[in-house]
């Protein structure tokens, strides 16, 4: 009775539209019946989206064609999705030990690329946005932002930042199943970091910049 439970699991859960609603099921669906290379072939697209989302209003030249952009994602993406994730799993794992969590190194990584699913389901969208209008997927603030491309770029923006806002969302509910603790506990623990890196980030621009002005 409890395999045939198990393979009814199995076959109605579908992290790619699962993780939308229920990110905890979710999480220990893959916990408990995916091994490393199913969990890892998400981040891996998570890292090629990742690299898609960096390129927007990057002020990149616009004479560099779209294939290269794409070429850069392949390639690089995954060594990115791969080295952040291995990274953002330790210290996740750290800082909610903290607030007694129980997950381990191997459980934290498994899940870490859940969060990137929206970013992945978004990707075609930029790649059309990209590929059609590319001064405005570069430079959303340049003079190309006429009527039509103004709308293009509203509607685009407006979407990434509401599937930004629900991976942060997905990503609380992630931490908060693989740790075992309250969303709250869940929410802190990835916010305590965020916050740090930025602290030193704002630190070390302080210091150059007050560098370069005793220098002139």
């Amino acid at each position: 009775m409890n395999e045939l439970q198990e393979t009814k699991q199995q076959e109605v859960l579908h992290p790619f539209f699962s993780i939308w609603l229920h990110p905890k099921k979710t999480a220990r669906y893959i916990l408990d019946y995916k091994g490393l290379g199913y969990a890892i072939m998400f981040i891996l697209l998570g890292g090629m989206a990742g690299v898609l989302f960096g390129a927007m209003d990057s002020k990149l030249p616009l004479d560099i064609p779209t294939w290269g952009i794409l070429l850069i994602c392949v390639i690089g993406g995954p060594f990115i999705g791969l080295f952040s994730s291995a990274i953002g799993a330790g210290v996740i794992l750290l800082i909610g030990k903290l607030f007694k969590g129980k997950a381990t190194y191997n459980e934290m990584f498994k899940v870490m690329g859940l969060s990137s699913i929206p970013h992945i389901w978004l990707a075609p969208i930029l790649l059309l946005w990209m590929a059609f209008s590319p001064e405005t997927f570069f430079r959303m603030d340049s003079d190309y932002l006429e009527v039509k491309n103004l709308i293009v770029t509203l509607v685009s923006s407006l979407i990434a930042f509401c599937v930004t806002i629900w991976a942060v969302v997905i990503n609380v509910g992630v931490v908060a199943e693989t740790h075992r603790f309250s969303n709250w506990r869940a929410f802190f623990t990835i916010f305590i970091p965020g916050f740090l890196a930025f602290i030193i980030l704002l630190i070390i621009v302080i210091i150059f910049t007050f560098s370069f002005i005793g220098q002139m």
